[in-house]
Order: structure tokens, then sequence, then C-alpha cells
């Protein structure tokens, strides 16, 4: 399928649509497309990649939250251009539904399971029946074998977990949102993995494409997965695991190191640089993770050495670092929905309200209300409005805001809110703990309290 031409791509006003690379979404800089990748590349065909974005773009690259690959300012002929260029790599890119695993499946012994069986058995019935065209436009589906990467943040409509269940490996059945909210149906044995989540896919696709996994009733799952749902009353309670950055031992001699751009977003000649530095010191194999992660796999001295030069060239690479508390959207002018530059905001947070991010919970910046960056509740939720900055305590953004604070006052009612838990935290009291103690009416007070 060819680029649409420019004039016939509306901008989106409700998240909700995947902007494929057949199929590229209007922005506030141009089209937008996005690849996701089933297996590993090596670095030399990302620094083509990054030469494409270039040559067919702004030059501007993202790494979305779930492991995608962004292009932007493209035009509609500069968009045909890439896809044709970027199919012409041969590279191993997703097709049709997202069933994501860990870009670590059936290397990373620290893991429960090994998902890549089930996953290209999922796939590869989706294609057979053609339900993906029948299908909600961004459902996805997650199969979390466990290990050093956690899928646990990631939304689903449908997401097997490994569990230990009775000295034996089952899958836990969960539905709709991050796992910490999802149902919990029930459990199955790997035979029946991968067969119920096509039922479900199948029935969620005869109900109607706007329908999703967070639309199905208990009952109704269990009348879909019928004798194949083992019932059992233990309650596996989500934990909270680290980001995938730093060195990851995988096993057997094998590391992996994970790092970040600062808020999912670079310059192709800089991620350009840093493969070509991978290549440089012989690690063969990078794919893009959850958390805007580039995962690289290689020897545990080369891993080093790479980890190492990031973070001299301004990576995230560790888990304690401000920047990766913070969820944010590229904002505008990149983004035609938004209301701020979110970035600026951003690096003020990283940079003067490091006490507050102590990794407790997550800071979500968005340039408008559909909240792309983070569609869960936040702690600390900020959105773009035609009004102002709007404010809310454990909230989506775009939920009614507890407070709406001056373009121009922001970044000093974000100071206010670090000067605060500085001097009025309790001994080992977290910032997740300290500003859910004090309530929504508190802190919008010292949002405020200087308008």
């Amino acid at each position: 399928m060819s680029a649409l031409p420019l004039s016939d791509v509306q901008p989106f006003s409700r998240r909700g649509i995947c902007p494929a690379l057949s199929a590229p979404m209007q922005t506030g800089d141009g089209l937008l497309s996005r690849v996701a990748f089933t297996g590993y590349v090596s670095p030399q065909d990302f620094v083509t990649l990054c030469t494409l974005a270039t040559r067919h773009g702004n030059g501007l690259v993202d790494i979305t939250a779930r492991g995608g690959l962004q292009f932007r300012g493209l035009t509609a002929q500069s968009a045909t251009e890439l896809e044709r260029d970027v199919l012409q790599l041969g590279l191993p890119i997703r097709q049709g539904l997202a069933v994501e695993t860990s870009p670590l499946a059936g290397i990373d012994q620290t893991a429960i399971a090994d998902t890549r069986h089930i996953v290209s058995r999922i796939r590869m019935l989706v294609e057979k029946l053609g339900l993906h065209d029948r299908l909600a436009a961004k459902m996805s589906v997650i199969v979390d074998g466990g290990g050093h990467v956690s899928l646990g943040d990631l939304l689903a409509d449908i997401r097997l977990k490994a569990v230990t269940l009775n000295n034996r490996i089952v899958w836990q059945l969960m539905l709709g949102g991050a796992e910490t909210k999802a149902l919990k149906a029930g459990f199955l044995r790997e035979e029946q993995a991968a067969p119920v989540v096509i039922d479900l896919l199948s029935h969620l696709a005869t109900i109607g494409p706007d329908v999703r996994g967070r639309d199905l009733d208990l009952s109704t799952v269990r009348a879909v997965c019928a004798e194949r749902l083992l019932d059992h009353d233990v309650d596996f309670s989500p934990q909270i695991a680290p980001l995938p950055y730093g060195l990851m031992a995988l096993g057997d001699g094998f590391f992996a190191v994970g790092l970040a751009p600062a808020f999912g977003q670079i310059s192709a000649d800089r991620l350009a640089s840093l493969f070509q530095q991978a290549t440089v010191l012989g690690v063969v194999n990078v794919r893009p993770g959850p958390s805007h992660s580039l995962i690289f796999c290689g020897r545990e001295a080369d891993c080093e050495a790479l980890l190492a030069h990031a973070a001299t060239a301004g990576f995230v690479t560790m888990a304690r670092d401000p920047r990766s508390a913070i969820a944010v959207c590229p904002g505008a002018p990149a983004c035609g929905s938004a209301f701020m530059p979110t970035h600026a905001l951003a690096d003020h947070a990283a940079t003067e309200c490091a006490s507050l991010l102590d990794g407790s919970f997550t800071l979500h910046l968005s340039g408008c209300a559909k909240g792309c960056a983070h569609p869960s509740p936040a702690l600390l939720a900020f959105h773009g409005s035609a009004e102002g900055l709007a404010f809310g305590l454990s909230v989506r953004v775009g939920d009614s805001p507890a407070a709406i604070l001056p373009f121009g006052g922001q970044k000093a009612a974000l100071s206010r809110l670090a000067q605060l838990y500085e001097k009025e935290h309790k001994p080992g009291e977290t910032a997740r703990t300290f500003f859910s103690r004090l309530g929504t009416e508190t802190v919008s007070a010292v949002l405020q309290q200087d308008n």
C-alpha cells in the first residue's frame, strides 16, 4: 500500500490509530510512519534506517514506549519512498496484529518460559483466519515469559503471563489494560494458550471493530474458554520490575545492555553514531524494547563499553536517571494537537526537580488531553489545554482537572512541588506515598500558590 496524499490524511482528535509504515499519520511536523520488529536487527541496518530518516524526513527519530521506531517529518512523496526503501532492506518487520513479547525471548535464561512458540502460533493463526482487519486498530496481545524485560506496564487487550503453579509452568490469562488493572480470568496450559487467544480475538471480531479486550466480562471469557480455563484460587500480584536499562546477564556468558534516548526522541545523526560505535565494538544484534529502550546483545566487555559510551553521549543508561521517571509526548510543534512544548518542561523537571523523581511514580507531561505517552493513570498528570496546564492527581490526563495553571508559571509550579517534597517528606517516604498522603486539594493549592 502506498502512502496517502498529505491532503487526504487528517489530524487525529483521539488516540487509537497506529501510524504504520504504509499508512502514515499526520502530525504537526509532517507525516509520521512507524515500524516494529519481530526479531533482531544489526546495528549497521539501524545506521541505514537513520540515514533514511534524514533523507526522507526531518531527521528526528522516536523510540516508542512499546518499542516501535518512528520516522518524523515526512511528506506524501517521501513517505512512499521511505516505505519502499525500508522494505527493500528485508528486515523482520511486524505486519498485522501486534503480538508482543520480550525482545530477549529465547535467550534470557532468567525468564520463566520461552514465549516464541506461542507468539509464532498466534501470528500464524491470525493471518490464516484474516482476523487483523476485523479487529480494533490498536488491538494488542502480550505474551510475557518474565525475565529482565518487564511488559507489565504496557496496555494489552489480551495478556498471557508465565507463572509457576504447583511446580509447573502455566499461563495466566488477563484482559484489558496494564497488568495491575487487567481482568484476571484464570490459567491455561501451554498447549491451550494460543488457541484460547485466537478464540477470544475471533469473538471480539464478531462483535465489531471498535470492541477491545477491556469490554469482555468474566462470564464471556469463561464461555469462550470453556473447560480449557484452569480456575485456581491463586493471586499472583504484579511485582514492580526494573526498567530495562543497564547491563543484563542472560546466561551462558551472554549479556544484553539496555539504554534509551532521553524522552524517547533523538536526532538520526546522534542515533546513528551510537549504532556505529556498537558495530566497532562488535555488538551484532539490537532491537527496540519497552520503555523507549534499545537492547543490544553481545559479550560482557563489549556491552559495558557500549553502555559507558552511551552514558557519555547523553542516553539514559540506568533506571534511577530522573528522565526515566517522566512520560512525555513530542509536544508542540511536532504534534498538531499539542498546546505546549513538552520537552522543555521535561528537561526542567529532570534537572531542577530530580529529588522528586525517585522512581516511585511516573510524572506525565502531555501536550494535550489524549495522553499518548502514558495511557494509564499517573500520580502527577499534567496536560496542555486551551486554558493552560491542567493538573490531576492519580488520574489519566484528560480527566477533569483539579487545577489549571498558566503556561508561564509551569516550571515554577513543578519546582514548588520538588521543594515541598524535600522539606516535608518523612524519613524513607517515597514521593508517591508523600503526594498520595497530601491529596489532590493540598497539591493543587501548592501548584497554584503564586497565581
